[in-house]
């Protein structure tokens, strides 16, 4: 564990995933997609659970020793399924972070910039970003930031656009950081409009005037949106 700080993470996972149907359940060698994000996440922190949507996800997770809840069907976003798993527990945390469940590939490593700004910093919110390497991938959130690591937009294009240079760009990381108060008042905000635009659920905290703290991880891991992301995790995996 990095921090000294009291941390909840929690991976919220549902079966409706329009591009990959029954996402968290999808074999990825011999362990389910969700299991293998819990085994990347699971030695950070004492506390950390899957928070399903569905009997299906809690039975496998049972199977395999994972500590799960069964939460609502209805949530728009993980966001809101985090704070339900989070107010369930019945207990108090420095900070809940919210690992999307789809990130089988998520490491110590990755995280380890992130809990150190939660230690040092105490941001209010806080993100994840890593250097672009190689081509875009279609599936790419990009997240440019000022020069006090405050996120100033996300967008699902490849920003900064650079008119004579190539830019250098910051691929987002599907890991959120807030504290107790914060994750209550996200999940109170309406629906913003380039929220709604981007389909982007972190855009919702800026357009509502509120501040990302962004860390910087070495890479970004490989996530699992869509049939191809699962292929390549096959040949990934099986290196």
């Amino acid at each position: 564990m990095f921090s000294k700080k009291k941390i909840l993470v929690v991976l919220p996972a549902r079966l409706g995933a329009q591009r990959l149907p029954n996402k968290p359940l999808r074999m990825l060698g011999a362990l389910p997609l969700i299991a293998h994000t819990y085994n990347g996440v699971k030695d950070i922190s004492q506390h950390v659970y899957v928070a399903a949507d569905s009997t299906e996800i809690s039975k496998v997770c049972l199977s395999l020793s994972i500590p799960c809840i069964l939460t609502r069907g209805d949530h728009e976003n993980g966001t809101s399924r985090t704070l339900e798993a989070y107010q369930s527990l019945g207990d108090e945390f420095d900070y809940i972070v919210n690992v999307q469940g789809d990130e089988a590939f998520i490491s110590q490593e990755v995280l380890h910039p992130l809990l150190e700004m939660l230690e040092n910093m105490s941001p209010e919110a806080a993100t994840l970003q890593a250097p672009l390497e190689g081509n875009p991938n279609p599936s790419n959130v990009y997240v440019v930031s000022d020069t006090n690591k405050r996120a100033l937009y996300f967008s699902r294009n490849p920003i900064p656009v650079g008119r004579n240079t190539k830019p250098k760009r910051f691929e987002h990381i599907g890991v959120y950081a807030f504290t107790p108060s914060a994750l209550k008042e996200y999940c109170s905000l309406s629906p913003t409009p380039l929220e709604q635009f981007e389909m982007l659920e972190q855009l919702r905290w800026l357009e509502h005037g509120k501040k990302w703290a962004v860390a910087t991880a070495p890479y970004k891991p490989l996530s699992i949106d869509t049939p191809e992301d699962l292929e390549e995790a096959q040949k990934k995996l099986k290196k």
